[in-house]
């Protein structure tokens, strides 16, 4: 039998590793037929841990990395206004900082404020306009090209993140003509722009990049404005701490930490 090499192959219907590793839930995902057998998932485990770090690591140290995927927990949407009878909570930078700082000590990351600055990226131009809700075709899906300077960084580790604050959505604000008395945020799909240009940046660093959750409560006879805003505070940093543990699980896919 003449051996002769495959030029072309079809690709598979499974997720295929790059997909994974963008993907770590899927992961998760075994037949249920599978979840009984103790041998099955053993080496099930041992080959993902085996593809997932041991051959990223393989003549591969000296890759660049990117920004990490967005890991959706909250709507990031949200408006303020003449309509906004419970009008959702923003985090503010330092308790974005501090819910970010108490999950990555968990795996020895230790966060310094400011301690990174990623050149010529092109971050989005916000605006406080909805048009739909899926809308991210219109203007609001400009940017320009400058310096950022990440909330976050591990030098030793190389890994930072960038939160998305209200502050962050005014200072990159485009130029509009409209007029309105309701100012509207869409911090979801600023974050997944600022995703990709972060990752088009070829940084040396793995970089989270979060949202502000913006957590709305339903108004609530029994409580006061002042108790549903801090309710409202109190869910958006459970949807931001998802976030950031959903990063550092990304992290540990990829053999980082």
């Amino acid at each position: 039998m003449d051996l002769v090499p495959v030029k072309k192959y079809s690709l598979p219907n499974y997720p295929d590793k790059r997909t994974a590793l963008q993907n770590p839930k899927l992961l998760k995902t075994i037949p249920e037929r599978w979840k009984g057998n103790m041998y099955v998932c053993t080496a099930l485990s041992s080959l993902l841990i085996f593809t997932l770090v041991g051959c990223e690591q393989k003549g591969d140290t000296d890759k660049k990395l990117a920004a990490a995927p967005i890991f959706e927990h909250g709507t990031g949407r949200g408006s303020f206004g003449c309509d906004s009878v419970a009008p959702p909570a923003f985090i503010s930078e330092e308790e974005a900082f501090q819910v970010v700082q108490e999950e990555g000590k968990k795996y020895g990351i230790e966060f310094k404020k400011n301690g990174l600055e990623l050149k010529k990226v092109k971050i989005p131009a916000t605006s406080y306009a909805f048009t739909t809700s899926n809308d991210e075709s219109s203007a609001k899906n400009t940017t320009h090209k400058g310096n950022l300077v990440l909330d976050g960084y591990d030098e030793e580790k190389k890994i930072g993140f960038e939160f998305i604050s209200a502050e962050d959505y005014e200072q990159w604000k485009g130029r509009s003509n409209k007029m309105s008395t309701v100012n509207s945020f869409d911090f979801l799909a600023t974050a997944k722009r600022l995703q990709t240009g972060i990752s088009e940046n070829k940084s040396e660093a793995a970089v989270g990049v979060f949202y502000n959750p913006m957590a709305r409560i339903a108004p609530d006879t029994k409580l006061d404005y002042k108790a549903l805003q801090e309710l409202a505070v109190k869910t958006a940093k459970e949807d931001l701490r998802a976030q950031v543990k959903d990063f550092l699980q990304w992290l540990k896919a990829q053999g980082i930490i």
